[in-house]
């Protein structure tokens, strides 16, 4: 049977629509159904309950999505392998990045490497914090840059056996006011000064998004989000313009740089008070062995 199959049966079962199914693996309803009868005919089973709108298991279905959700399992896993056997065949060494990485410095570590190892390539994957470890677990990047809060890392780095961990630098959370703003004259600020202010923050499902979300909820309040974005120049816009709040990590203000939309007069940054520290590191898997280029890499930062 054609693997994708099961792969398009597994998403048919978690959205319980066949047009939701469809839009999520970009392809047509008809042709999702003919998988789906074709899967039914070779197994001689009925697989779905079609007397509503929403489809439902049969207990046959039911029977079969544990080894169809194996079989995808073990084809991401080997394929991942074989991808990342070939990378290190051609030197190429893949490496897993937060979007900001001039910042932190990890462009400079990029760069010293090429000079230090011409016949290595080196190719980046930017992604949120949110999808890094993915990355690693299925050898679709042998190292990444990972950004953790402060209180994650420490615990991680004492207790996670999946991954092993090189700490880089920490950064820490800023209030961004516009410049009229009563707090922007302030040296720091605390959340709950903030619990009546309009705020703007990073996209949802950001590792930013959250740990913002998280210490406004620690400091007593729900924050009240009129505008995200995933351009910090956007999120600037909002400050300067609607009398909005923003959160961000002081190294983000780095970006801000050479931004003609609005000069630094039109807005400030003000700590938050106590401290909210986030970690950059550098993280692989701990039980798989690393090519020769990711161990020249790792001892360079090391």
């Amino acid at each position: 049977m054609n693997t994708s199959y099961f792969r398009e049966f597994i998403v048919l079962v978690e959205t319980k629509s066949y047009w939701e199914a469809s839009e999520r693996l970009y392809m047509n309803q008809s042709t999702l159904s003919k998988h789906i009868k074709a899967m039914e005919q070779e197994l001689d089973v009925p697989l779905f309950e079609r007397s509503t709108r929403r489809v439902e298991l049969t207990p046959y279905g039911k029977a079969l999505l544990p080894y169809a959700q194996s079989i995808i399992r073990e084809e991401t896993e080997y394929s991942s392998l074989f991808l990342q056997m070939k990378n290190q065949e051609k030197g190429l060494l893949v490496i897993g990045s937060i979007p900001v990485m001039a910042q932190y410095g990890i462009l400079n570590y990029l760069t010293t490497f090429q000079q230090k190892y011409p016949q290595n390539n080196i190719k980046i994957l930017e992604e949120d914090p949110q999808n890094l470890f993915a990355l690693l677990r299925n050898r679709k990047c042998e190292l990444a840059f990972q950004r953790e809060s402060k209180l994650d890392f420490e615990k991680n780095f004492m207790e996670d056996q999946e991954f092993i961990r090189i700490p880089i630098v920490q950064d820490y959370l800023v209030a961004l006011f516009p410049a009229g703003h009563p707090l922007a004259k302030k040296e720091q600020v605390t959340l709950r000064e903030l619990r009546d202010e309009n705020f703007c923050m990073l996209k949802e499902g950001t590792l930013m998004h959250n740990l913002c979300i998280d210490a406004c909820h620690a400091s007593g309040f729900l924050p009240r989000i009129s505008y995200t974005s995933h351009r910090i120049e956007n999120l600037l816009d909002m400050i300067c313009t609607s009398n909005h709040v923003g959160l961000l990590m002081n190294r983000h203000l780095n970006l801000l740089e050479g931004i003609r939309i609005h000069t630094d007069s039109d807005w400030a940054a003000v700590p938050v008070n106590p401290r909210i520290y986030s970690q950059i590191s550098l993280c692989y898997l701990a039980n798989v062995p690393l090519s020769e280029a990711a161990k020249a890499f790792v001892g360079m930062i090391r």
